[in-house]
């Protein structure tokens, strides 16, 4: 009887460990994409988030490489200064159909830009 007990709470252990393990994964994965559009500077801008934490910005071919970290609501992109020595981290938000983001930043530098899923 003492056998079994056990043997359910490890069961059930193991259960919400998988259910933890595949609710992070859902998060950081709605992030993963291309993005782009026309930047309020008038610039074309692409933005790729990299499955493996990494993230690419590319400014009219001026291709910069850089990571990202997930948070409650948002992603911070890190690009060591490449982008915006002034404004980074980026700070990238998400529509609640996810097919649009904002980037911004802490910075009143930069102007908050809207770009489109891809």
């Amino acid at each position: 009887m003492r056998k079994t007990k056990i043997r359910k709470m490890l069961c059930g252990g193991m259960i919400i460990m998988s259910m933890a393990a595949m609710l992070v994964a859902c998060g950081a994965n709605k992030w993963v994409g291309v993005y782009g559009g026309t930047s309020s500077s008038g610039s074309k801008i692409e933005i790729t988030v990299n499955k493996d934490g990494t993230v690419e910005y590319n400014d009219d071919g001026d291709v910069e490489k850089g990571t990202w970290k997930e948070n409650e609501h948002s992603i911070e992109l890190d690009f060591d200064g490449a982008v915006s020595s002034s404004s980074e981290p980026l700070i990238v938000t998400m529509s609640s159909d996810e097919n649009v983001i904002t980037v911004e930043s802490d910075s009143s530098r930069w102007t908050a830009d809207i770009y489109q899923r891809r």
